[in-house]
């Protein structure tokens, strides 16, 4: 076979044209040859917040357990639990008959005093005379037995055998009965001088001060009938009809129909709390709106159900919503340092490079290096105070590897 002779000038022409069409391919190669996929965001004016979930139980603004004014019977209770109540109700009425005895005693002796006041000044027969010595010596028997009485029950109280409110209404006997015999002692003693003003001035301030003890007594026995100190609910009835109870120990519970939320926040979510913060309230299938109204000023030590020794802080809630139910649990999402439509990105597309805030838009198919100026961090967007428009097209996660001017699709 006989071989061909290419012409050296032809030869090197077509070597010319094979490396300029590399060199075409090459260049065609890296304008349209393949580009890296990338996940996208279009900047857009949004709300921005931190948000923090916990939990709260709903209170009453006031809730009270009403106890007993003294030691006593439950006559009648005239509520049940979940009754609407308004103030001054009666709601639970205490057997008084120790102290309606006490009163009727008082006001004997005041309309004896007053008598005997009216009297005073009036000449004295001898009937007369001696039925105030005998006033006088019945009335010292009086006072040494019911002075006998109570040092005796002093003595049966420091042994834990009777109470402390019996103990002052035998207490409260020797005083009114020391009182009389030293009314009835001067009276007998005047009506044998005469009248006298001394002893007239001297009754004067006896009977203020049995009147004071008078309507003492009365206020106290008021106290016995239980009612409604404002408008609200029966939350619960701690006593039954015909139980004896102590004095101070709980009857009823009343709460007002106003309510709020109490959370108490680790420590780390606690010091991240703003008064005023929006926070959404969730129970059953509903949701509330309310708002931070009082960050308490301390932290406590609780310990968890698990034993373990915790830190927390104690947030109030208002809220204009009628729960029903105190203590009730409900779910929470504070929402901290809110920003509303403000321009934002996916807080992923913030890179730093030479410690400046960064993002890659897309231009064109082609990532595009710019600084940008943040501002406020919620938890899945970012502020953008300077460097963007609104719908640029930014890079989320843009890696390491990518560099300005990089081929990119989305």
């Amino acid at each position: 076979m006989a071989k061909m002779n290419i012409d050296p000038k032809k030869r090197n022409l077509i070597l010319a044209l094979l490396a300029l069409a590399a060199v075409g391919a090459l260049v065609v190669w890296l304008l349209l040859g393949p580009s890296a996929d990338v996940e996208a965001d279009t900047a857009k004016k949004a709300d921005i917040y931190r948000s923090i979930e916990d939990t709260g139980k709903v209170r009453s603004e006031r809730s009270l357990d009403l106890p007993a004014a003294g030691n006593g019977k439950v006559l009648s209770i005239l509520v049940e639990v979940g009754d609407k109540v308004e103030e001054g109700d009666l709601l639970v009425s205490m057997d008084d008959k120790a102290l309606g005895y006490q009163l009727e005693s008082l006001d004997y002796q005041i309309k004896a005093l007053e008598s005997n006041i009216s009297h005073l000044a009036k000449p004295y027969s001898n009937l007369s005379l001696a039925n105030y010595r005998a006033s006088a010596k019945i009335a010292e028997e009086n006072y040494l037995k019911a002075k006998s009485d109570y040092e005796n029950a002093l003595t049966l109280y420091e042994a834990g055998a009777i109470s402390k409110s019996e103990l002052d209404s035998l207490e409260l006997l020797s005083t009114v009965g020391e009182m009389n015999y030293f009314m009835a002692a001067n009276e007998s003693s005047a009506a044998s001088k005469g009248g006298d003003d001394d002893v007239l001035m001297q009754y004067g301030y006896q009977l203020k001060s049995l009147m004071t003890q008078l309507e003492s007594m009365k206020d106290e026995i008021q106290e016995y009938q239980i009612r409604a100190p404002f408008d609200g609910t029966v939350g619960d009835i701690f006593v039954e009809k015909g139980e004896s109870v102590t004095a101070l120990s709980p009857v009823v519970q009343v709460f007002e129909d106003k309510y709020y939320v109490e959370s108490s926040l680790l420590e780390e979510s606690f010091v991240q709390m703003e008064m005023d913060a929006p926070v959404e309230i969730f129970f059953d299938d509903e949701v509330a709106e309310g708002y931070v109204r009082k960050i308490h000023p301390t932290i406590k030590t609780v310990v968890s159900d698990l034993g373990v020794f915790q830190q927390k802080g104690i947030v109030e809630i208002a809220v204009d919503h009628d729960f029903n139910l105190i203590d009730r649990e409900v779910e929470l999402v504070f929402k901290l340092g809110m920003r509303e439509g403000v321009l934002t990105v996916d807080k992923d597309a913030l890179i730093k490079r030479d410690r400046t805030d960064c993002v890659f838009t897309i231009e064109n198919g082609r990532a595009r290096l710019k600084e940008v100026s943040v501002g406020s961090k919620g938890n899945s967007r970012s502020e953008i105070l300077e460097g963007l428009e609104e719908n640029d097209i930014v890079v989320v996660n843009p890696g390491d590897d990518l560099e300005d001017g990089d081929k990119i699709s989305y």
